[in-house]
């Protein structure tokens, strides 16, 4: 396992990267992109520009998890569509959005970016406690749900903390088209509801201790999870989908990395990851 320090970009949740271009956002919606190859050493980067997420005034995403997926909106975009969770955000209102994904068109606009709020995608079984939910009578601790989209087996993974003794669940999905869904007309866009029955497969790994950012690469998914603390310890964990179970788990508290984790993406076959407070890292793991 080697881990080098790359650089600093700005501080915030999870984010993604497609063309050379990282995109990191924060709990409220706002956005910076940055290009890749200006991340050096030592060195405070400079976004290309900044924006906000369509919509983030009335329905702004945590973005506990982002990632581009595999659907373009219309032929000829240069970036796939955009997924970021809503998490947690709503967790203190009548409608908590539990296990709900927003999608985003993504575009330049001049020299910088522009978004268009185009689906939901929501879990319509969070409150079954034989599936989704921790307990019968209550949620657990985080029952609001993170997702990825495998691009090897075009599928679209959700997964949550469930308790320690029962572990994190995997859930398998189809990819919902970003025409699907039934309009909204509270929120102004089609929202698909996965219900039990389009589950394809499910499973359980061990507990995750609070799950930040994620993604898959590869038929695998690098999950951050953590705080600051030795209980909850920073960590990246590599879950197998074909196997179906957790095949590594990268203690970053032990190897002195105790900044709270939370981006990671892949790209040309580098991983990145990056903290709380916006230092970029490549992480190399032997075979």
């Amino acid at each position: 396992m080697k881990i080098q320090s790359l650089g600093k970009i700005g501080e915030g949740q999870d984010g993604a990267i497609y063309g050379g271009i990282l995109f990191r956002f924060d709990h409220l919606g706002n956005g910076a992109a940055y290009r890749l190859l200006d991340v050096r050493e030592g060195a405070e980067t400079k976004p290309l520009a900044t924006f906000v997420l369509d919509r983030s005034d009335a329905l702004a995403p945590h973005s506990n998890a982002v990632f581009f997926g595999t659907e373009y909106y219309e032929e000829g975009d240069e970036f796939p569509l955009l997924y970021s969770n809503i998490y947690n955000n709503f967790c203190d209102k009548e409608d908590p959005l539990i296990g709900v994904c927003l999608v985003y068109r993504l575009q330049r606009e001049g020299e910088g970016f522009k978004t268009a709020l185009v689906q939901m995608i929501g879990i319509g079984f969070f409150e079954n406690a034989n599936l989704w939910r921790a307990y019968p009578d209550r949620d657990g601790v985080r029952p609001y749900g993170n997702f990825v989209i495998d691009r090897k087996t075009n599928a679209y993974y959700a997964y949550v903390m469930r308790t320690e003794e029962s572990g994190t669940r995997y859930f398998k999905f189809r990819i919902p088209s970003v025409r699907e869904g039934d309009f909204d007309a509270k929120y102004g866009v089609r929202r698909v509801t996965l219900s039990e029955a389009d589950i394809l497969d499910a499973f359980d790994a061990p507990y995750h201790f609070y799950i930040q950012g994620g993604i898959a690469y590869e038929g695998k998914i690098y999950s951050t999870e953590g705080f600051v603390d030795e209980i909850n310890r920073p960590a990246i964990r590599i879950i197998d989908l074909q196997a179906r179970a957790q095949v590594r788990y990268i203690d970053l508290w032990e190897m002195g990395y105790r900044d709270e984790p939370e981006m990671i993406d892949f790209s040309d076959g580098v991983c990145y990851y990056s903290d709380a407070h916006g230092t970029l890292y490549s992480v190399t793991c032997e075979k």
